[in-house]
Parts: structure tokens; sequence; C-alpha cells
């Protein structure tokens, strides 16, 4: 029962937001209902600030109808973490960065229903450092923490130029009202990763061009990073 109760709670959170969509949609359709025409033909504005699994960031929406709105973009985050292992004296860390720039489309399918396409610019970027803190005894010799060396590891997209398809539910601007809600789940198709791998001292055979090809050979087949995108509109025209 324990295990079932976060799906329960995570299906009534998003019925919640399905019920809110709709009735924010319908708000707008009952309160406008006789400039109808109006509204098909009008030009829109606004700025929206989003929370995404490449990051937080902000976009600049335009509605050219309606149902067709274009969406520019960008986001940033970093993230360092850093690890120490007292047993064998290691230290390292741990780096993401995640950054884009993003030209998108948006078609309005139904009221709280739609389907997002367009090309992003992909920076994101991992990167993995690792080096002894102490001399180690190999033999009969003790051999210090320079000499043994250090290994870096970094992996970026395989293309910068990252098509993105996705759906939708809300708008990413509203007709009417100057607050709007979307949610967006999608994919960008990146390509096989790209890896660069380097080491010094008596750890410089780990950076050698056969073992970074075999990582990246290993990672050849994650070729689609998903977008979770939550996002928060105002219109401003």
């Amino acid at each position: 029962m324990k295990n079932f109760l976060p799906y329960l709670l995570t299906g009534f959170i998003l019925l919640g937001f399905c019920h809110f969509l709709k009735a924010q949609e319908l708000y707008d359709d009952s309160q406008y209902e006789s400039e109808e025409t109006i509204d098909n033909s009008r030009f829109g504005m606004g700025i929206g600030i989003k929370m995404s699994t490449f990051g937080p960031g902000v976009e600049i929406i335009a509605a050219v109808t309606p149902k067709l709105h274009l969406r520019l973009g960008g986001t940033y985050m970093d993230y360092t973490y850093h690890y120490r292992d007292k047993n064998v004296e290691v230290n390292g860390s741990a780096e993401s960065h995640l950054s884009s720039f993003s030209l998108l489309a948006n078609y309005q399918l139904a009221r709280v229903f739609f389907v997002s396409g367009g090309i992003l610019y992909n920076m994101n970027e991992i990167g993995l450092d690792g080096f002894f803190t102490k001399s180690m005894t190999v033999g009969s010799m003790e051999v210090s923490p320079e000499k043994i060396g250090s290994v870096n590891l970094k992996i970026k997209p395989g293309s910068s130029l990252t098509p993105y398809a996705g759906i939708g539910l809300g708008r990413s601007l509203s007709k009417n009202n100057i607050f709007s809600f979307a949610f967006e789940v999608g994919a960008a198709f990146h390509g096989s990763p790209k890896v660069e791998l380097g080491a010094t001292g008596m750890l410089e055979p780990t950076g050698s061009e056969e073992q970074r090809q075999i990582l990246e050979d290993n990672l050849s087949g994650f070729t689609i990073y998903p977008m979770l995108n939550f996002q928060l509109s105002f219109r401003l025209l």
C-alpha cells in the first residue's frame, strides 16, 4: 500500500492540473465569446518562466494566431558535486553544465492540448575528475600523488543542433488572460554522445584513445535527451 501511495498522489495532482487548465480555457472562451472573430486574427506577445530538464530558463512567446505560437528561449544551470573517499584517499568531482537556446513552435490541437517542435542549440556537458591525495606504496617504492596522476572525462552531445518534438497540456500564451500555464513532455535528439578522456602520470594509459573509443561506443545508444518542462507565462500584448 505504501508503494502505491506515491502513484495515487501523482495521479490526483495531474488530474487536478488538467481540470485547472480546462477551467482556464473555458473562462477564456466564455468571457470573450462575442470577440471570437477579433481573437482569431489577434497577434500576441508574452514572456515565460520555465523549469525543465535543461535547467531553468525564460522564453519570448509570439502568438501568430491563437493556435500557433512561436517560442524563442534559453536555459542555464551549473551543478558540481565533490567526492572524497577517506579509505583510499581519492578526491573527485562531477560537474553538470546544462544550457541551451531554443526556437520552437506550438500548435494548439484543442483547448488544453498542443504539439511542439523545433530546434535547440544544445550546450549540455558532463565532466568527471579524479586524483589521489596521498602517496601510494608500490612494492618497495613510494609514489607521490603527482606521479600517480589524475583522470578527467567530459561527455558532450553528438550534435549541438538538436531537433526537438513534444506534446503538452495548457497554453504557452493565453488567448485573453494575463497568465497561462503549460506542462510539456518531449525529447531532444542529440545523436551519439562525444567523449573526451585524459589522464596524467601513471594513470596515463587510462586516458588512451582506445579507452576513449570504448567509452564512446558504450554511450552510443544514448541518442535522446528527455525533456520535461513546466512553464508560467505572462501576456504583454
